[in-house]
């Protein structure tokens, strides 16, 4: 007992004293942050609310239920009883995956292979893959070339154009250049080829990096709809933010609770929200594991030692 009190006496004065100012510093900073997480988590909170709500507490509550009183999961039954949603989220995880891995495999090759100074014109391709980064052939000329490559209406629409990254190439490159010279010098002198410096040396130093960019991809990939709306005349192949999309602006879903008293329903706007949800939530779960590696890859390019 005598020494945990003297342990504990011992960090109390060790514990750094705030001034005043610091005091009041501390408090904004915390309300700050406090606001804006509070404004970025309301929005999930209000929709998977209004989820949960049938039709007779949303009356009842005006339409603005942040936590239900009698919480249904009938939204989400009646959403997932739509053959469109099964098939859509099959697609999203498919083109998720199989996108994002696409959309690493060139960039990483060509930023090692642009990285190196002895590269013969490489000042003039750097040049060329800028303004094709810059300067987009625009939609119909695009839509032209996935017609003469027959990518419409196919899953490989996804994929294929996923594998040309300009700008994920050039952040490779960038980190690439900044890795110690003394390494790659010390691979030179093992008699290490150009192949096995980089897959031995700076893909194994790159993957924070790889994580980000493919945090970034995968992210993309899953939300996107405009290419679907672009390329894709099948519904089997529709993503399911392509048909999230279509919910928001015309409910199309069959409610299947129509035997049920008008006050048990659920609302359209219910079942949109349990839609938005069921899009929204698998992307979140996949975050909080990649998390330490996207804040490291985003900081460790503007830190040079």
């Amino acid at each position: 007992m005598v020494e945990g009190g003297i342990f504990m006496n011992a960090s109390r004065k060790n514990r750094i004293k705030l001034s005043k100012s610091d005091l009041v510093y501390q408090i904004i900073i915390f309300t700050v942050v406090g606001i804006v997480a509070f404004i970025c988590v309301f929005p999930l909170l209000y929709v998977v609310g209004m989820s949960l709500t049938s039709e007779g507490e949303m009356i009842r509550r005006n339409y603005f239920v942040i936590i239900p009183h009698d919480p249904t999961l009938r939204a989400y039954q009646t959403v997932f009883s739509q053959a469109s949603i099964g098939s859509a989220m099959l697609v999203s995880i498919g083109r998720t995956l199989l996108g994002s891995v696409a959309s690493l495999v060139f960039p990483i090759l060509g930023g090692y292979i642009l990285s190196r100074i002895d590269l013969p014109g490489r000042k003039a391709f750097l040049i060329f893959f800028i303004i094709t980064m810059i300067l987009s052939g625009g939609m119909i000329p695009t839509y032209l070339l996935m017609k003469k490559l027959h990518l419409i209406n196919t899953f490989w629409v996804y994929i294929i154009p996923a594998m040309g990254s300009c700008y994920n190439m050039l952040i490779i490159k960038m980190f690439v250049e900044n890795m110690p010279l003394d390494i790659m010098e010390s691979a030179d002198l093992d008699g290490a080829s150009e192949l096995q410096k980089m897959m031995y040396i700076a893909i194994p130093l790159l993957v924070p990096t790889i994580c980000a960019i493919w945090l970034f991809s995968a992210v993309g990939q899953w939300n996107s709809w405009f290419d679907v709306m672009l390329y894709i005349h099948n519904p089997k192949l529709y993503s399911l933010s392509y048909v999230v999309k279509q919910l928001m602006t015309s409910f199309t879903f069959t409610d299947t609770t129509a035997n049920l008293q008008p006050l048990d329903r659920m609302t359209p706007e219910g079942l949109k929200m349990a839609s938005v949800v069921i899009a929204v939530v698998p992307i979140l779960c996949i975050y909080p594991f990649l998390q330490k590696y996207f804040i490291y890859g985003v900081y460790t390019g503007s830190v040079k030692g």
